[in-house]
C-alpha cells in the first residue's frame, strides 16, 4: 500500500490522503470522498502517488485495512496551523518544517 493525495481542480482547496497499491484503486476513494465536499465528476478527480514522509503518511491508515489490502482513505490529516498543508510531520507548534524554517528566519 501506497500513500496517494486525492484532489479535483486546485489541491489549495482541499485534498484527501488515500492508501492504494496503485492510482488506479486510489481514484474511486478520493472521488468518494471528494464528492462530500463539492460537485464533481469522477473525471475531475486527480491523484498523485506521495513519495516524501511516507511513514508519517502511513501512521495515518487504517491499520486493518492495510493488512487486508483494502484501499481506503481519510480527510482528517493533521495540517500546518500557517500553511494548512498536511504534507509531512508537525513539529510541537503545530507547523510544518517549511513554516517553521520560516518563522525562525524572520524572527532573526
Amino acid at each position: 500500500m501506497h500513500p496517494y493525495i486525492g484532489w479535483a481542480g486546485d489541491r489549495s482547496a482541499g485534498a484527501v490522503l488515500v492508501f492504494a497499491r496503485e492510482s488506479r484503486a486510489a481514484k474511486p476513494v478520493a472521488f468518494g470522498l471528494l464528492m462530500g465536499w463539492f460537485d464533481v465528476e469522477y473525471t475531475d478527480v486527480r491523484v498523485k502517488r506521495l513519495r516524501d514522509h511516507t511513514d508519517w503518511l502511513m501512521t495515518h491508515a487504517r491499520p486493518r485495512m492495510i493488512t487486508a489490502g483494502l484501499a481506503h482513505g481519510t480527510d482528517e490529516v493533521p495540517s500546518c496551523c500557517d500553511c494548512h498543508r498536511w504534507h509531512g510531520p508537525l513539529d510541537a507548534d503545530n507547523r510544518c518544517s517549511e513554516c517553521a524554517q520560516q518563522q525562525i528566519t524572520e524572527a532573526a
